[in-house]
């Protein structure tokens, strides 16, 4: 019996050391195309506009408070942490008969390098903006088309209305908001700059209206450029008030980007 088992095993264990090396080759391929499926998703999930444009104000006594909320540093100098991945394997290749197999083994690794950089409103802006969708607290809105993407909490405030999507914007109060529209801007008489715009298919016209502080104004930003109709803007901020008599939306911003 000892003999038969050493001539079986003989003859098949090139084989069977083919099919173990290919069944490792499927796992690792399998696995590679989990991993590519997933994160896009992940992406996704994530939402939401970030900073880009031109931007045209910036309220920087705001963005200092809001960091020292969020435990963002708003020393001259920050530490910022840029991380790489390294990628490396090696493989096995097996040729055996008429078959062949490979396994490859990948090792990922992580550096973190830190380094000092000089801080700016504007990047900590961007670190706000990271920690705030981080943490789910903007509500996005597209004035344009009236359609809200919600944090958990509104939804949740929100579990039954009909349609959630297509909610009034007067439904956020005290979550930051990034409004997206059509804006026209007109100067007020104190030198501060006004922008409004139509959100709804209300008659009368709905709209949100931004006072923006000249003392944050950007000096690239001139008023007279833009009083001839309308221009696409994005807005981060708070409500302030609701008007029902005049349907007029008013939010205290944070940052405002062409």
């Amino acid at each position: 019996m000892g003999v038969i088992d050493s001539q079986w095993w003989s003859l098949w264990w090139p084989w069977m050391v083919v099919w173990l090396l290919t069944a490792a080759c499927c796992a690792v391929l399998v696995r590679y195309a989990l991993i590519r499926a997933w994160l896009p998703r992940r992406r996704r999930r994530g939402g939401g506009r970030m900073v880009s444009g031109m931007c045209i104000y910036l309220h920087e006594t705001w963005v200092r408070s809001i960091a020292d909320i969020f435990g963002i540093p708003n020393a001259d100098k920050m530490t910022i942490a840029q991380r790489t991945n390294d990628s490396s394997g090696f493989g096995v290749l097996g040729r055996f008969g008429f078959g062949s197999g490979k396994a490859q083994h990948d090792k990922t690794r992580e550096r973190v390098i830190e380094y000092l950089e000089q801080n700016t409103p504007m990047k900590a802006l961007r670190l706000i903006l990271e920690k705030m969708r981080a943490q789910d607290m903007v509500v996005d809105a597209d004035l344009t088309t009236g359609r809200l993407v919600l944090n958990a909490a509104l939804a949740e405030t929100m579990r039954d209305a009909e349609d959630r999507q297509t909610a009034p914007l007067t439904a956020v109060r005290s979550d930051f908001v990034s409004v997206t529209g059509l804006f026209t801007a007109r100067s007020a008489g104190n030198g501060d700059v006004v922008l409004r715009a139509r959100y709804g298919q209300g008659e009368p016209a709905a709209q949100v209206k931004i006072t923006c502080k000249e003392d944050w104004v950007r000096a690239e930003f001139q008023v007279e450029d833009y009083d001839e109709g309308e221009f696409p803007a994005t807005c981060l901020g708070r409500v302030r008030t609701w008007n029902g008599a005049t349907g007029e939306l008013t939010l205290d911003p944070v940052s405002v980007f062409h």
